[in-house]
């Protein structure tokens, strides 16, 4: 064989090792509580369960509550000034059950590339959970995640269905 037919096969090897070290398999311990949270928060949207109804996920370890909605501009991270009443009701009700916890998700429009967007998701998620904090709320209450332009809530591309997608959401989580 030649050096030429050697490097081909190198080639097309460490391709085929590249692709089967990319598989769907899962590290132990990974992003299972993510993806815990995931299904619970989806099982209460299409509930359709209200601010103050609890739920089981299916194995019994959480409640959840469905969340609340705060809408953002174009490219901000400002929490609105109308938004600051219920952020202080949920806040009250928050620091006077230490044992609650919530999941603050932040979300974009799709425009913009991926990683803005996780970023600017994260900067409205830690946005509101400042508020929260300011409030009495113990950070340790608090868990932020960000998924960008990954959870659209509107699939349109007009100025309104980007609107609906610029939101940061809470989700209680009572262990």
């Amino acid at each position: 064989m030649t050096l030429k037919q050697w490097a081909k096969i190198i080639l097309v090897g460490a391709s085929i090792l590249t692709l089967a070290a990319c598989s769907s398999a899962r590290r132990p311990g990974g992003d299972t509580a993510v993806t815990d949270e995931n299904a619970a928060y989806s099982d209460a949207q299409s509930s359709g369960a209200g601010d103050d109804s609890n739920f089981n996920d299916g194995n019994g370890s959480r409640k959840l509550a469905a969340g609340k909605v705060y809408y953002f501009d174009f490219d901000s991270n400002q929490v609105r000034d109308g938004d600051m009443p219920a952020i202080s009701a949920n806040a009250k009700k928050l620091a006077a059950q230490p044992g609650m916890n919530v999941l603050m998700e932040g979300h974009t429009d799709p425009r913009g590339s991926r990683e803005y967007n996780i970023g600017l998701g994260e900067r409205r998620a830690k946005a509101v959970a400042e508020v929260l904090t300011q409030k009495g709320v113990e950070p340790s209450q608090i868990r932020v995640v960000s998924y960008g332009a990954e959870k659209l809530a509107s699939a349109g591309h007009s100025d309104a269905d980007y609107q609906q997608d610029r939101r940061a959401v809470l989700v209680y989580v009572q262990r």
